[in-house]
């Protein structure tokens, strides 16, 4: 009797997770392809999609750069920030035209033009308001105000305890900005995972954490949106440019070990990519879904 009224909760929440995730997501998360990674990349931190189409990642520990082909995983090449590459705690990655950007947990960025195979780069490095403390683990453009994005996976700041902060670095005056570009309510997120049985049902039996802390973040091209994803609890939350909550997208916890870096492919894939950890690094490719 048990059995029969878990497979009756169990395709409940299936049905429901079914229609909820075609009013949250743009993409097919049941038809996703992956590629494994070289050991280079078992630090895999940040990813970033330049604007005709090639992929770049970085490790969390050096300042290596690597162009990645994410159909295989193989490595087309790398380069280093300085002669000896720099050795800091990077969490994102951002490329704006010509000019990529590194930041720092410590909210360190760091400014350069892309190297040729095996080369090293000179930079610049700007100093922001933002620590260790605020933990910044996530970085992209935002083409409307010509700023960076920094997400805190930590302090979000004065007066803005139970929020998650996203603040704003100018890159035509080159300075943060004082108050966070986003607040983003963990309250807010609860209610979003609730409203689904099947997240429900999920943290009944633990294959969720109840936590959200970003590591990463990324415009949507197309929509104008932001993604920013979360290691803690693996889910990506969808908000609006006002900074109102669109949706919550649950990932795959058995797939997606350490999911640390997100962007999206010229045809508007969403690209996750995963840490190591106990498994293998990797890079997972969410086929967008066309209207008919």
């Amino acid at each position: 009797m048990v059995y029969l009224i878990f497979l009756l909760i169990i395709a409940c929440a299936n049905n429901n997770a079914e229609t909820n995730s075609i009013h949250v997501s743009a993409f097919n998360l049941d038809k996703k392809t992956f590629a494994k990674l070289p050991k280079k990349l078992n630090e895999l931190s940040g990813l970033a999609m330049t604007s005709d189409g090639r992929l770049f990642g970085h490790n969390d520990e050096k300042a290596d750069i690597f162009q990645i082909e994410y159909s295989d995983g193989s490595i087309i090449k790398s380069f280093s920030l300085g002669e000896k590459s720099l050795k800091k705690d990077f969490e994102g990655i951002a490329i704006v035209d010509e000019m990529f950007y590194l930041v720092t947990s410590g909210g360190e960025l760091y400014e350069f033009k892309e190297g040729e195979d095996e080369s090293s780069v000179l930079y610049k490095k700007y100093k922001t308001k933002l620590s260790s403390k605020n933990d910044v683990e996530g970085l992209c453009y935002d083409p409307v105000s010509n700023s960076l994005l920094l997400a805190c996976k930590g302090d979000p700041g004065k007066k803005y305890d139970g929020y998650r902060a996203v603040y704003s670095f100018s890159l035509t005056e080159k300075k943060l900005r004082k108050k966070p570009r986003f607040l983003i309510s963990i309250e807010e997120v609860k209610k979003h995972d609730d409203s689904d049985l099947a997240q429900k049902l999920g943290e009944f039996f633990l294959l969720t954490e109840d936590k959200f802390a970003p590591s990463g973040i990324e415009r949507h091209p197309s929509t104008n949106s932001y993604f920013i994803l979360s290691s803690q609890g693996r889910r990506i939350v969808q908000i609006s440019e006002a900074g109102e909550i669109m949706g919550v997208i649950m990932l795959d916890k058995k797939h997606h070990n350490q999911p640390e870096g997100i962007t999206f492919s010229k045809n508007l894939s969403l690209l996750i990519g995963d840490e190591a950890g106990s498994g293998k690094a990797k890079v997972t490719q969410y086929p967008a879904v066309r209207n008919k």
